[in-house]
């Protein structure tokens, strides 16, 4: 399961349950906040208020009762106080369709309802019923009644709605989640093929329609760019394979008309050193050429074509003495320390050849006074190790830091060529400066 997509996921469904709890919550105050009246309808003051002030200042005097601030009753209400004989024994405001006697059903019906459509508000006092009227429609009543058992289990159903509704809003993003990672799992493996540039046809349709037109035209993109470069390498290649053919053809008549000079006895010595030298130089210019194709074959990483199990002791053997027949190392000796005459690998033999020829061809290139080459050799874990040291000046430390790039020149590619050969074989190769050079190649063993 593909870790981004999944993360995407779970961030998704655990941000949407939690967006929905708030609103859950936010909706329970709202309704709460809708369920209760909170307006005043009075001009900033209740009828509650207003009527507990207005029983706190209505007083009993000789003449009557007397309301000590008339402030208290706005202009559209009225209030009347009545006795427990059903009179009215004081009023202020009173229209002139409120009744002025009231039996005890006119009380009952009134306390909870209307009194002739105006809606009213009752307070029992010392004197009697004191009745506020407000306009008529300004409120509306209703009667709502809840058993005790119902207050008693409200916080349990509550809770109980609660933790329904944090469920189904996790179900639904748990829905939706599943929908939106499916979506992105399919853009991100895209993402992954684009980046290691394999072709991507993504359905440009839905939520990323976008994205998916943007990745897609850029594989499309990717694919012509290349293609190009393989039609550029294939010419280049091409282009190199030929001229290198052209230089092979005249170069060995040059090398063998120059070894078969210096057979000749008409010759003087002096003759016959120039035509060594013409020799020598000639086989380098071959090599040259070899080297050339080599790097034109593996600046990509080009895996070798013709890989067999091959024994390396006698590779080893086979190398040093074609280097010393060719008269290359007139003044280096070579030395080989075998652990293992049975250690083989698998690879491409004249690649593994050229590698390491390369690497003792820099010694005695580079070590123009006489200079010894060691080349050990064991097996330790399944790999098989070469380690090929001379006792000279070492090599440059700016060589050595870039042993696995190609020069741009022909000079100094015998080494990147050799790491390069031993990387595409599946090996390892660390050089560096130990009282002269040193090279350790790991190449895998095969079984």
């Amino acid at each position: 399961m593909n870790k981004t997509a999944l993360k995407i996921f779970i961030l998704f469904t655990f941000s949407a349950a939690f967006i929905a709890t708030i609103l859950l919550v936010i909706n329970f105050l709202g309704f709460a906040f809708i369920g209760s009246d909170t307006t005043t309808h009075m001009h900033g003051s209740s009828p509650q208020k207003m009527i507990d002030s207005i029983s706190k200042a209505l007083v009993k005097t000789d003449n009557g009762f007397h309301l000590t601030d008339s402030r208290l009753i706005k202009s559209d209400c009225w209030c009347i106080l009545i006795n427990e004989s059903g009179d009215i024994i004081w009023a202020q405001n009173k229209p002139d369709d409120i009744p002025e006697h009231y039996s005890i059903n006119d009380v009952a019906k009134m306390t909870r309802w209307f009194l002739n459509d105006y809606p009213v508000y009752v307070r029992t006092t010392d004197y009697g019923l004191l009745v506020l009227g407000i306009p008529k429609n300004a409120v509306g009543k209703y009667d709502m009644a809840y058993s005790m058992e119902w207050f008693d289990t409200l916080p349990q159903r509550i809770i109980v709605i609660l933790i329904v509704n944090i469920c189904l809003a996790s179900i639904l993003a748990f829905i939706f989640g599943i929908n939106l990672y499916r979506r992105m799992r399919v853009l991100i493996n895209g993402i992954n093929d684009l980046k290691q540039e394999k072709s991507i046809h993504l359905k440009e349709k839905g939520l990323f329609r976008e994205i998916s037109r943007s990745i897609n035209s850029t594989s499309s993109a990717i694919e012509r760019k290349n293609l190009a470069l393989a039609q550029r390498d294939s010419a280049r290649l091409n282009w190199i394979s030929g001229v290198s053919h052209d230089i092979r053809t005249p170069l060995s008549i040059i090398i063998g008309n120059s070894e078969a000079l210096t057979e000749k006895n008409e010759l003087s010595q002096s003759d016959k050193q120039k035509v060594k030298t013409i020799t020598l130089q000639s086989i380098k210019i071959k090599k040259l050429i070899e080297d050339l194709n080599l790097i034109s074959s593996l600046e990509y990483d080009m895996q070798p074509s013709k890989r067999n199990n091959i024994r390396l002791c006698p590779l080893l053997r086979k190398i040093i003495t074609d280097i010393i027949n060719s008269s290359l190392a007139d003044n280096t000796r070579i030395e080989l320390d075998i652990k293992d005459e049975q250690a083989a690998v698998s690879a491409d033999e004249s690649l593994i050849e050229r590698a390491i020829f390369n690497i003792v061809n820099n010694s005695i290139v580079h070590n123009t006074d006489r200079c010894l080459i060691r080349i050990t050799e064991h097996t330790e874990q399944g790999s098989v190790f070469l380690i090929i040291s001379d006792n000279g000046g070492g090599v440059c430390d700016n060589v050595i830091k870039n042993i696995d790039k190609i020069p741009k020149s022909s000079h100094g590619l015998g080494l990147p060529m050799a790491y390069r050969i031993i990387h595409v074989h599946g090996g390892k190769m660390t050089a560096y400066n130990d009282n002269g050079f040193t090279v350790k190649i790991e190449l895998p063993k095969s079984i």
